[in-house]
């Protein structure tokens, strides 16, 4: 996760360094500087939403995950749709909030998973070295 957390960072980051350089380019428009500011800030906020679904969606891992060697997967062992892939990264809130619960769980649920994973029907499995990134 903190992997991950760094990547939506630099992407968030970049957003906030792309407003700023047009308010120096064009500092007249101002207009336009608050505009941009606006939509960079409303995009930027589905950043990490748009990461953890798209990617588990598409290649079953995000970058952090790849780089431990684990996979998502739905509980018959076949790739995450992207409605669950959404559904399992919405469900990210019900696992954080109380304390960090829902996460923790791996370490008392028998299959470790936690409630993100009960949430959207998926399993955490790690990959074979030879599969891996």
């Amino acid at each position: 996760m903190a992997i991950d957390l760094l990547v939506i960072t630099a992407i968030v980051l970049g957003g906030t360094f792309l407003t700023e350089l047009v308010s120096a380019v064009l500092p007249r428009w101002v207009w336009l500087n608050a505009a941009i500011a606006a939509v960079v800030g409303a995009v930027v906020s589905f950043v990490p939403l748009f990461y953890f679904s798209v990617a588990v969606a598409i290649t079953g891992r995000t970058v952090g995950k790849a780089l431990m060697g684990i996979r998502v997967l739905g509980l018959d062992g076949r790739p995450l749709p992207a409605g669950r892939s959404l559904v399992r990264t919405i469900a990210y809130v019900f696992s954080l909030l109380p304390l960090f619960a829902g996460f923790l769980w791996v370490l008392v649920d028998r299959d470790r998973r936690g409630w993100h994973d009960h949430i959207a029907r998926s399993r955490v499995v790690h990959e074979p070295r030879a599969s891996r990134v």
